[in-house]
């Protein structure tokens, strides 16, 4: 673990929270980043997330397997074999089709023969992964479906997700973790905590509308969260101060790999996709970097606020053209993308520390130097110019 902040030389650990944002591509890219940083010995007092970046970050946190590290890199496996993906663009293994026996096939599916892959298996297991996702394949394809015009959304979960974390184990661990949800009566982004936080809530705060239906939790209705705040930052807003003083050092968001969702669709599918993340991203962007200002500017005046830091995500062009598949290569692709750009972030993050010069660690990674020279993000916040002034 880190002993000592950015560019103090001081026996005080220093304390750092995470952002892990919603979105697809950023479940491999937010898998690899969290599992650099817990190899590298950074552990986060505090977990902001919101959509899909709730997964990795529970891994991160409470996996049920005791072993974030395995936890994080086989996370690769819920995406699907490049060969049948190549035939049938969709992971079935995460979208079920909706009806009441969506269930039942599914648990009958995990009961069949199949092999059990660890996080070594993962640059060899081809055959192994064509035989269980083929076995994924046949019985999402016998499993029956009441989709029809009327259906108020188009899939149907199935615990997937208690397979992977250890619930009990989250309401006692030292790590505050919040996600945010969107409550449809009181028309409010809600937080559930380390006390809150169960199957249900999760479902409840992924509940992205025509995927899948509103979520009822101790009787009231929420959808995702991330389609109203996709960055994590409000939903940590109320823990970071504590008796008016910050209760962490720094906030580290991971990419939202906004510019690299900008794509010509190749088909109606990715068009559809596009359509829902495109904004989300954007809405990320503007809030995190309208954060970065504020605490640049309240930086300047002597007030102490958290710092916000930025590990960005360097997609290839190859890459950010399939950045939506679904397909394992672009799994693997991804996740170790994250794990480089996080490992990086750190090896620098401890060489300032070691120097003491935190003058190098600031220009490559502090958010309001790196991001708010982009276009998007430049004429966004020139709108509060005015309220910055000096």
């Amino acid at each position: 673990m880190s002993t000592v902040q950015v560019g103090e030389q001081s026996a005080q650990r220093s304390r750092i929270g995470v952002l892990v944002s919603g979105g697809a591509p950023n479940l491999h890219l937010a898998a690899g980043a969290l599992c650099a940083f817990y190899e590298h010995g950074i552990r986060f007092d505090l977990i902001g997330t919101a959509g899909a970046g709730a997964l990795p970050a529970l891994l991160y946190t409470v996996p049920k397997n005791g072993d974030p590290a395995a936890s994080l890199k086989s996370t690769v496996y819920i995406n699907v074999h490049d060969l049948i993906y190549s035939v049938i663009p969709d992971n079935y293994k995460i979208f079920l089709k909706r009806g009441p026996w969506t269930e039942t096939f599914w648990r009958l599916g995990r009961g069949l023969p199949h092999f059990d892959l660890t996080p070594d298996d993962r640059p060899h297991s081809g055959l192994r992964r064509f035989f269980n996702d083929s076995i994924g394949l046949m019985v999402a394809a016998l499993t029956p479906t009441t989709l029809w015009y009327g259906s108020t959304s188009v899939c149907t979960r199935a615990g997937v997700i208690d397979d992977l974390v250890n619930w009990p184990a989250l309401s006692t661990h030292p790590t505050k973790f919040f996600l945010n949800a969107f409550d449809l009566g009181r028309l409010k982004l809600t937080t559930f905590d380390n006390a809150t936080l169960r199957p249900e809530s999760f479902y409840a705060a992924l509940a992205m509308p025509w995927l899948y239906e509103p979520t009822v939790v101790d009787d009231r209705m929420y959808t995702e969260g991330a389609a109203h705040d996709p960055s994590g930052l409000e939903a940590v807003w109320d823990a970071l101060y504590k008796n008016g003083q910050p209760e962490v050092d720094m906030l580290v968001a991971l990419d939202t790999v906004v510019t690299d969702l900008w794509l010509d669709p190749g088909n109606i599918q990715e068009a559809l996709e596009l359509a829902v993340m495109d904004p989300i991203v954007c809405l990320s962007e503007y809030t995190l970097a309208l954060y970065s200002r504020l605490e640049a500017f309240l930086e300047k005046k002597g007030v102490a606020a958290p710092k916000i830091y930025y590990v960005p995500f360097p997609i290839q062009a190859q890459d950010a053209r399939r950045i939506l598949d679904w397909s394992y290569s672009n799994a693997l692709s991804l996740w170790d993308i994250g794990y480089k750009a996080a490992k990086q972030f750190s090896v620098e993050r401890d060489a300032a520390t070691q120097s003491g010069n935190p003058d190098k660690f600031e220009r490559l990674y502090r958010y309001y130097r790196v991001r708010n020279d982009r276009p998007l993000i430049r004429d966004f916040l020139s709108l509060f110019d005015s309220l910055f002034m000096p």
